[in-house]
């Protein structure tokens, strides 16, 4: 990374613009959803509501994950940003099972990583005494769980990209 820090710094604003914008176009198009219902006069339930909201999600998400491989073509291959964008979209075309099941590991993952220090705190008793900065040490553990476990989603890209046939284009 180091001698490409400046494409990948781009890149990796560039990624995370276009996920601003899929989850901006997700949640009008959740808007717009609810809308309808509500002129149909249909009213789900809460649980509807979010099975909607978060399947939303995960499809934009899941959209975007077609450039994560801009940022192995970028780093292994010295692709422009642009072009790496374009490689990425070209080698995952077809793979939108391999891609879920990788956004899948990663959403599942980081969430039990993230989530797991606050699941083992609630097994303090209510009247222990935690001292002041407890609720810090917990939301470091958090971090550090979730910067553990996330690499695995890179690597799993990254051997996508090295595997695909198409790489002596």
């Amino acid at each position: 990374i180091g001698h490409r820090l400046g494409p990948f710094l781009r890149l990796s604003l560039l990624l995370f613009f276009l996920i601003l914008v899929a989850e901006g176009a997700g949640g009008l198009l959740l808007d717009g959803i609810f809308w309808l219902l509500r002129e149909g006069k249909v009213h789900p339930g809460s649980f509807a509501i979010w099975v909607v909201t978060v399947g939303l999600a995960c499809l934009a998400l899941l959209v975007i994950s077609r450039f994560g491989l801009a940022i192995p073509a970028l780093l292994l291959d010295d692709h422009p940003v642009w072009q790496a964008m374009f490689r990425s979209d070209e080698l995952t075309e077809g793979k939108w099972l391999t891609l879920a099941f990788l956004l899948s590991k990663s959403l599942i993952g980081g969430y039990v990583a993230g989530m797991s220090p606050f699941w083992l705190a609630a097994f303090i008793p209510a009247n222990a005494q935690l001292p002041s900065w407890f609720p810090w040490i917990l939301t470091t553990a958090s971090i550090a769980g979730v910067t553990v476990v996330e690499p695995t989603m890179f690597i799993g890209l990254a051997l996508l990209y090295l595997k695909n046939p198409r790489l002596s284009v």
